[in-house]
């Protein structure tokens, strides 16, 4: 009887050796995909987080230059005058994609919550630029622009001139987060 309690297990014990290393393996090899696919993520997301931040800061000068060219034409504006400083409202749309592979193959997952919350954070406050974006060139659509009589000029200058403001406040809030979101990143 001692004799096949020993023979089983000699038997068992390489057995149960190689279903434990294999385990260990298969776990070893699934973590360094995950940290693999971590760190390409982290990659990518600081890599659009920062074209995003380039675009807004490309336009934020000329959006500021537009919201105080604009208040000053809707006080001052003069029959057959055309200001020549409006060059369209340059509201770029920002990318998420990065952002949101991240979410679809649940890899943002891997990081901690702070870091997470902050993403989400920008990443709504960018959502609501986008859709800003789109309002306003919808509601330049309203206006005549070959209308020159100084009234419409003073309603197009007056329009132009609260959305930028607005534009701005946005864009000083995302340059804020985007380096609040990089500076985070930027720790792992």
């Amino acid at each position: 009887m001692k004799r096949h309690i020993k023979e089983i297990l000699f038997q068992i014990i390489p057995v149960a050796i190689g279903v434990y290393l294999g385990f260990f393996v298969s776990n070893w090899a699934e973590a360094n995909k995950r940290n693999t696919d971590t760190n390409k993520y982290l990659e990518n997301l600081t890599a659009e987080m920062l074209l995003n931040k380039q675009k807004i800061e490309s336009v934020a000068n000329y959006h500021r230059m537009l919201r105080d060219s604009s208040i000053y034409v809707s006080i001052h504006a003069k029959d057959n005058l055309k200001p020549a400083f409006f060059q369209g409202t340059r509201v770029f749309p920002l990318v998420q994609s990065a952002f949101v592979t991240g979410l679809q193959t649940g890899v943002v997952n891997e990081l901690s919550l702070d870091q997470i919350q902050t993403i989400n954070e920008l990443y709504n406050q960018q959502d609501y630029y986008n859709d800003f974006g789109k309002t306003l060139t919808t509601g330049l659509l309203i206006f005549d622009f070959s209308n020159s009589e100084a009234a419409n000029i003073k309603k197009i200058a007056s329009f132009l001139g609260m959305t930028m403001t607005d534009v701005i406040f946005q864009e000083e809030s995302l340059l804020q987060q985007y380096d609040q979101a990089l500076k985070i990143l930027d720790r792992l």
